[in-house]
């Protein structure tokens, strides 16, 4: 391992206690308001309280979406921190934290100091990282074990697959990875890693028959099959089919609740998400191609683009589906710029940093007059001002590359954004989140009543009610029904012919999303006023 100057030593150690405070960075002061975090937050919730291990639940119905490892560390979180926002998101943004780590001490063992510290910077500087590691959601789960699986087999094959602690730390971690979010936490790892061993030419009969080791297999199928088993079992095979043809071949097959789009979306999410070093991407990746300098960079390059095709294939596309590759293109970024700066090859940043003081300089602009084209939302123009702070880095981005400091230059350039994410979690996201529905709610006064939904609601406010939200539609005689309803308000004419009475208490747009929630406060008819009686 390459011995680090006392210089580096302290950039790592800052760059860690910056991405160990980004992580954490106001986990309690957001509401759990988001769908999927409210869902996985709440079917926690309940299992602690119904001392249920195997089978989860949202409002007392099954929820098939995801298997169960989150929950059990959500769980674990709550008995430690009470039940909050910040026990919520405390293992998520754990093990955003250690997936960092974890990578940048990979990459400063196989590839140097210098590739370690610009891939520790890119990955650190990412907005769209932290926010992943921010949500009650099965993600950061499948990042970490499934980043693990593969980092542990590619120093396994260094061995010529003969370390057996490398081999069961690969098997156990992808096991894990496929009880965070099933068949594609070993999916894509079996991808991935038989094109990079093709690639690599390093596979033959002996080193397969060690691969597919039977120790390694038992360790897999003893730590991955016994919840499919047991919850196969409990559910007469109800939670495995709507897992598996539902939720894992319906979302890859075909667009799953409005969330489709060509392969092109695929690749913007990647972009955005690894904004800022996103512009060095193009330069990385034609860097490993072409002189394929470094094992690691090609492995961290086929890592990659398995992830990328794959989900660039899929009919469902999300922000989130991309995250997990996001590790091996900082891999890819970092070993660039190590490349850069031992030879000062300043013509090289040039556009990278043109098109970075481009994006800097219309940020502000973009966010602050976007929201403001929502009616719906009270935007104060010292969010510009907050989110224009970050300029104070293109004085410094200028006289870095003017004299030739190329470490400095990507070092202003990741901060300029790491000052973006303190801004965002600790002004701009708060902002917007006190005026979604559920905060504004009267939450206090709906408390002290009976709860009822009709057709849909948002379930923020199952996390903050913690009680069952009981469907109307299921009451024996909706318009006698006493306590509060919650919808949107496209359902109250549908209501009104129930022959509901109600007074709303309460109306607000959902963030980012064109449904209006209502809260509505039922009035029962009375039984003297029922004229068939």
């Amino acid at each position: 391992m390459e011995k680090p100057a006392n210089k580096w030593i302290v950039a790592e150690r800052l760059l860690l206690v910056v991405a160990l405070i980004l992580h954490f960075s106001n986990l309690q002061g957001l509401s759990i308001y988001a769908l999927d975090e409210a869902k996985n937050a709440t079917a926690a919730i309940e299992m602690m309280h119904h001392h249920e291990w195997v089978i989860p639940t949202f409002n007392g119905e099954y929820r098939f979406d995801k298997p169960p490892l989150h929950y059990y560390f959500f769980i674990l979180a709550y008995k430690i921190f009470g039940i909050n926002e910040f026990a919520a998101r405390f293992f998520p943004a754990l093990f955003g934290f250690l997936t960092t780590y974890m990578v940048y001490r990979f990459v400063r063992k196989q590839a140097g100091v210098k590739a370690g510290l610009f891939t520790l910077l890119a990955l650190s500087s990412s907005l769209h990282w932290y926010i992943q590691f921010h949500m009650a959601v099965p993600d950061p789960f499948l990042i970490f074990f499934m980043c693990a699986g593969m980092l542990s087999f590619y120093r396994w094959t260094l061995s010529g697959f003969r370390n057996t602690p490398l081999m069961l730390i690969t098997y156990t971690s992808l096991a894990l990875a496929v009880l965070s979010k099933g068949p594609v936490g070993v999916l894509i790892p079996f991808i991935a890693l038989l094109s990079y061993g093709l690639i690599s030419q390093m596979l033959n009969g002996k080193r397969l028959l060690r691969i597919f080791n039977p120790l390694g297999l038992a360790v897999f199928f003893a730590i991955a099959l016994p919840w499919y088993v047991l919850v196969a079992i409990k559910t007469d095979g109800v939670w495995l089919q709507e897992f598996f043809f539902k939720h894992n071949l319906g979302r890859f097959s075909a667009p799953m609740e409005g969330h489709g789009g060509g392969f092109w979306l695929t690749w913007g999410y990647v972009i955005a998400g690894m904004l800022p070093f996103a512009v060095f991407l193009p330069q990385s990746v034609w860097y490993s191609i072409k002189f394929r300098a470094q094992r690691v960079t090609t492995f961290a390059l086929v890592v990659a683009a398995t992830i990328v095709l794959f989900f660039m294939f899929a009919g469902t596309k999300l922000p989130n589906y991309t995250v997990p590759a996001y590790p091996f293109l900082a891999i890819l970024v970092g070993c660039y710029l190590g490349r850069l700066k031992k030879h000062q090859l300043r013509k090289a940043m040039f556009w990278p940093s043109l098109i970075y003081v481009i994006l800097l300089i219309i940020l502000p602009f973009t966010i602050y007059y976007g929201l403001k084209s929502d009616p719906s939302l009270t935007i104060k123009p010292a969010l510009f001002i907050a989110f224009a702070s970050p300029w104070m880095v293109l004085p410094l981005i200028y006289y870095s590359y003017k004299q030739r400091q190329l470490g400095r230059l990507a070092a202003s350039m990741g901060g300029g954004f790491i000052v973006v994410t303190l801004v965002f979690f600790w002004y701009g996201f708060p902002m917007l989140d006190q005026q979604n529905p559920v905060l504004a709610a009267k939450l206090a006064e709906v408390k002290s009543g009976e709860v009822f939904y009709y057709k849909i609601f948002n379930p923020g406010f199952s996390f903050y009610l913690q009680r069952p939200i009981e469907d109307l539609m299921k009451v024996p005689d909706p318009p006698r029904a006493d306590g509060f309803l919650i919808t949107r308000k496209r359902f109250l004419s549908e209501l009104d012919h129930l022959g509901l009475h109600y007074e709303i208490i309460h109306e607000g747009k959902d963030l980012f999303e064109p449904p209006i929630t209502v809260v509505l406060k039922l009035m029962p008819a009375s039984l003297d006023s029922d004229p068939d009686l």
